[in-house]
């Protein structure tokens, strides 16, 4: 049996962490867990991200924004900070970057795009269904198209307070059919 205090992998520490950067933008705390995964010293992995960060490989300010910015067009503030917290940035520069990327205002017309879309695409659903199935005329089609983009725009993370205001909109400007 092979202990992994004893082994040494193939590829140097600095190896190791270029090929995973080459592959994907991480975060210090990803790099370093990665790396104590593989095997190596903590004196070895902390020489190897001080040098990474030297070199500017590694820079959670600028994965923060560029992360908060590119998932503004899909997801709500809640999940982008969730997420960002899950990849080991500190709250405070997880803050920073929200703050930067997502307004209120945003973040309400952003979920409005994603239910409006949702909405067709879900009616487009219901029409093929009830073809299909005559019996699924027991839910009316407003509610049923209701309950789905509700459903998508909780997993994305949007509050039910806002998803309630967004689909009153769809429904006061007559987007419904």
């Amino acid at each position: 049996m092979v202990h992994l205090t004893s082994f040494k992998p193939s590829k140097s520490a600095r190896e190791v962490a270029l090929d995973c950067l080459s592959r994907r933008a991480l975060t210090h705390y990803e790099l370093e867990t990665r790396l104590k995964q593989k095997g190596f010293e903590s004196s070895e992995v902390n020489d190897v991200l001080e040098r990474m960060e030297k070199l500017g490989y590694l820079n959670d300010r600028d994965l923060a924004m560029a992360y908060s910015i590119n998932r503004l067009k899909h997801y709500s503030r809640q999940r982008v900070q969730q997420d960002l917290q899950n990849r080991g940035l500190e709250s405070q520069l997880i803050e920073q970057a929200l703050e930067l990327a997502y307004s209120s205002d945003d973040e309400f017309q952003q979920c409005l795009t994603l239910a409006k879309r949702w909405w067709v695409q879900e009616g487009k659903h219901w029409e093929q269904r009830i073809d299909v199935k005559q019996t699924k005329r027991s839910i009316p089609r407003e509610l049923w198209l209701q309950q789905k983009v509700a459903r998508k725009l909780g997993q994305r993370g949007y509050s039910s307070e806002m998803v309630r205001d967004v689909l009153y909109q769809i429904k006061t400007d007559n987007y419904v059919e």
